[in-house]
Order: structure tokens, then sequence, then C-alpha cells
């Protein structure tokens, strides 16, 4: 054989090779091709799952391109299912092509899953592969809160503020921290924060006029128990707790600091009770210990042993109108309706300028048409003029204008709550009824609709769905 024919074997066996690579190969391009036309269909039309797998197969037949990987974990997270998500993180991660939005969303996914140190876990490799960021400092800072882990929470949101030394929610969040650990330190981030974005003034002034108050009291737990209360105000419950286990860890024998801790681990969903049973064991006579245990009676049901509480809470602080209206609630709950507008009036009295106790009160009469006139009407109308913008204030004026009998002026009310706030179920169901009692049923069916979208599960939409069935079946 000569040299020309072996080069042309040798140009012939390549060329059949190629072309059997081909046929080998092809079949699985169009495939991936078609994958990913069909997520990018999937895609424009929401069907996330569906996008998903697309992208998963298209990943598997098109292996130069590892990006796709993340595209799956994407899409199945974008379509509820981060379970799904989580191994297709890992491909991308493992072919070293995931971004650094794609690590975000690795620990988002984790972290619905319920996997929390998993999700630190993840951001802590982002940060490891050079890719420190505010944004993944401020999710391991929440994780670590989440978890109770809040010295670390600290670091993290310190560590988040050196890329943005202006972030108003970085100094909020580490505000609020060292308000429930070492609140003297906590007054310049609070001020901070709502210096930077002034929706958080109202709840930075709250702190602010507690930790003032008793910081010039040199007592470390009372400013523990302070600080927790007014964290607690601002529905921060994790962190109040905090407060009150740490000004009991300084003085053991701090009754108030164990009720306050019952308290708040109640909100948190713990019992409470052994906390609040120490309290009692400690200091029979404080009003706060008699007022929570009986905070904690009325919650589960037994309003004849909170009633108890109350009443000996009123006899040791008489002018405080919170053990009044306790005790209000308590009798309503137990039957006793003359006792509770006794309690109801008399907490009106000792706190004209409330505006939650005038709507207690206010509320009462039209709940149960009695006094509507002379107690009803006079309180509601006092809270409105306190408080003109406030969805309840209008709300519990349709209320009680309605139980007077003007179904027109209740309409008014009525609305106005609802253009105050169009999120709230009460006021829709409010206007429900009210509309059924005018004989309009359209509307009346809409705005049931409306409840039952707004709070499926709650109170006010399980109603709505009685009302539904029984009017609309």
């Amino acid at each position: 054989m000569n040299r020309s024919y072996l080069k042309k074997r040798i140009i012939k066996n390549a060329f059949i090779l190629v072309c059997l690579s081909l046929l080998i190969l092809l079949p699985g391009l169009f495939l991936g091709w078609v994958n990913l036309h069909q997520a990018a269909q999937a895609i424009r039309e929401g069907r996330f799952t569906e996008a998903s797998r697309a992208y998963a197969s298209a990943a598997n037949h098109l292996p130069w391109q590892p990006s796709l990987w993340e595209k799956a974990a994407e899409s199945a997270l974008s379509g509820g299912d981060p379970s799904t998500a989580l191994p297709f993180y890992a491909r991308a991660a493992e072919k070293d092509a995931l971004s650094p939005q794609g690590w975000l969303a690795w620990g988002d996914a984790c972290q619905q899953t319920g996997d929390l140190p998993a999700a630190i876990a993840t951001w802590k490799a982002a940060i490891g592969r050079n890719n420190p960021s505010e944004a993944l400092y401020s999710r391991i800072a929440r994780a670590y809160r989440r978890q109770g882990d809040y010295p670390s929470a600290l670091e993290a949101w310190r560590i988040a503020l050196t890329f943005n030394s202006e972030n108003a929610e970085a100094h909020y969040q580490l505000g609020l921290l060292l308000s429930a650990t070492t609140p003297e330190l906590a007054l310049p981030e609070l001020m901070q924060a709502a210096q930077l974005d002034p929706l958080l003034d109202a709840s930075v002034q709250s702190l602010r006029t507690s930790l003032n108050a008793a910081l010039i009291i040199e007592n470390p737990p009372y400013l523990l128990l302070v600080s927790g209360r007014a964290l607690a105000a601002i529905d921060e419950w994790d962190l109040a707790e905090e407060a009150f286990r740490r000004a009991i860890l300084i003085r053991r024998e701090y009754a108030e600091a164990w009720a306050l801790l019952g308290e708040a681990r109640q909100h948190l969903g713990a019992d409470g009770l052994s906390d609040l049973q120490m309290a009692l064991q400690l200091e029979t006579d404080s009003p706060l210990v008699n007022g929570l245990n009986g905070l904690y009676w009325q919650r589960i049901g037994e309003p004849a042993k909170s009633l108890e509480f109350f009443q000996k809470a009123i006899t040791l602080e008489p002018d405080n109108a919170a053990w009044q209206t306790a005790a209000g609630g308590a009798s309503e709950q137990a039957g006793d309706l003359v006792g509770a507008l006794v309690y109801f009036k008399q907490a009106a009295l000792l706190d004209p300028h409330g505006v939650e106790t005038l709507r207690l009160l206010a509320g009462f009469c039209a709940r149960y048409q009695v006094e509507v006139s002379e107690t009803g009407l006079p309180a509601a109308r006092r809270g409105l003029e306190l408080r003109p913008e406030d969805w309840q204030s209008q709300d519990v004026m349709g209320q009680v204008t309605q139980a007077a009998g003007d179904p027109m002026g209740a309409e008014i009310y009525y609305l106005r709550s609802v253009e105050l706030a169009p999120g709230e179920a009460a006021p829709h169901l409010h206007l429900a009824i009210l509309y059924l009692q005018m004989g309009k049923t359209q509307p009346a069916c809409d705005n049931l609709l409306k409840v039952k979208n707004l709070d499926p599960q709650g109170s006010y939409g399980l109603q709505a769905g009685r009302l539904l069935e029984q009017y609309f079946p």
C-alpha cells in the first residue's frame, strides 16, 4: 500500500467516525434544544414545574451549558417546590456554574424547607467562594436570629453594614438585637435607622422613650425588663423573651421578669405557665404578675379563674384601666354582661384618651345593643376624634351607628374603614352583614367573598363562609 492509499483510508475512517458521532450526538442535541424551547414556553405561561423539568433535561443533553441546572432550580423554586430545587442548585455548584444570585436562592430554598443550618452553611459557602455581599450577610443574620443565636446575628449585621453603612434595615435590626442583649448600646443604631428611613420612626421612638427613661436608673435587670416590654409592644416577642431571660439571669428573684417571660413564651407558641407560677411564688402582690396570670387563664378558656387574678390586680392598682378592660373581657367571656359593662365603663373613665379602651366599650355596646345611644355612641365618637384615620375607629363607629338604627350612616363609616385598610377582613364582613340587612345581595356577596380571601382560616373567614352557604348556596 502506498502512502496515498493509506491517507485516503485514514480520511475515510475519520469521516465515518465523525458521522457516527453525529448520529449519536444529534438526537441528544436536538432534544436539548427542544427542551430549552419547552422551558421558555412554560416560563412564559407560568408553568414553573414543567419549566424546571425541561431545563433539567436540557442540562443533561447539553452538558457544556451547566448554568441550565441553575435555571432548573430557579424554576422549581418559583413554582413553590424548594425540595426539587435543592439538588439542581447542588449540580450547578458542583460544575462551578452557580451565579451569586443562585447561591442566595440556594440558601433560600434550604430555609423554605425548614433547614436553617443548611441555609446558613450554603450562604457561608458562597462567602468562601469569594462572593461576599450585603445580601448574604443580611440573610445569615436573619437566619441566626430565627435560631435564637443572637450574638452571631449581631456579628452578621455588623458585617453587612461594612458593605453599605446607610442600610437602614441593618441598623434597625442591630438596634433591636442590642435592645434585647445590651440595651444601653441600642439607641445610636436605632436613631441612625430612623434617620435613614422615616418609616421606622414610630417603632424607634417607642423604644427610645422606654430606654431613655430606664437608663436614668442604674439598674441592669430593670433596664432589660423595660427594653423587653418595649420590644413586646412592637411585636418583637422573640427578642422580648431574650431580654426577660437575661434580666432573670442577673436577678433570679425578679418576679415581674418571670411573669413577662411567661407572657412572651405564650406569644411564641409555648405554654409559659411554669414561668407565671414562679412569678406568683416570688411575689403574690404584684399587679403585673396577677394580671398576666389572669391573661393566661383567659386565653385557655377559664374566664372565672382569670377574673380572680384581674380583680386582685384591680385591688392592687385601681387606677390602671388595663386591668378594668381585662376584667371586662373575662366577665363577657363568662357570660356576665352586666359586670362586663361596669368594667368597660370604669376603664373609659380612667383612660378617657385611650382609643383602644373607648373602642372596647363602644364595641361591647354595639354587640349586645346595650346603652347604645348614651354610652356606645359617645365612646365611638371620642375614639374617632382621637384617631380619625384609623380603620378600627371608623369600623367601630359603623358598628355603633348600625346598632343605633342608622344603616346609611353605618355604611359610610364601613366604606371609609375599607378605604383606609382594604386588606382587613373585619370591615368587609361588617359591611356585608349590613348589606344583607338592607337587602343589597350582590354587594353583600362580593364583600363576603373578599372576607374569605383575606381571612380563609380565621374567624372572619369562617363566619363569611357560613353566611355564603346560608344566603348564596
